[in-house]
């Protein structure tokens, strides 16, 4: 195959070793996004005789601590390959909750000891609506959590 088809349009360079996962047909995933994030950004609307129509700016609010709700480093748009402390199926966490083995809870600052590696598992929303019995649910997560472990 021609290297010229594996090549980025956005940024020129050669993607022809580049993993698919990090690919957007044949450019590089973040020039992509990078560039579509541009586009809806500097888009304006246009009204009668060119005047510019005021829109709400383009919002990309800084996300927050799933555990602790403060502040993170990170926007929402901001791609899940390019964060750290991010835990698929669980969200972004603050650095302090992703390092740390003890997290506060309660109003007086004990701090609760929590597993120290924060290992999560998912559960399918079929089986949650699937299952109306809330005992029957609980056992099934907890043999879902069991095979996890093996």
């Amino acid at each position: 195959m021609e290297n010229s088809l594996f090549t980025c349009q956005y940024c020129g360079k050669d993607t022809s070793e580049i993993e698919y996962d990090y690919l957007s047909g044949t450019d590089h995933l973040s020039c992509a996004l990078e560039k579509e994030q541009k586009q809806r950004y500097v888009k304006m609307e246009y009204g009668p005789g060119d005047a510019v129509i005021d829109r709400p700016p383009y919002k990309n609010p800084i996300e927050k601590c799933v555990i602790c709700g403060e502040a993170t480093q990170y926007r929402f748009n901001d791609h899940i390959d390019l964060r750290y402390n991010y835990v698929e199926g669980a969200g972004q966490l603050c650095s302090k909750c992703y390092h740390f083995d003890t997290i506060s809870v309660t109003k007086d600052e004990n701090p609760i000891p929590l597993d120290s590696h924060r290992q999560l598992f998912t559960v399918s929303e079929y089986m949650v609506l699937s299952t109306p019995n809330d005992q029957e649910l609980g056992a099934k997560v907890r043999q879902l959590y069991w095979e996890s472990k093996k």
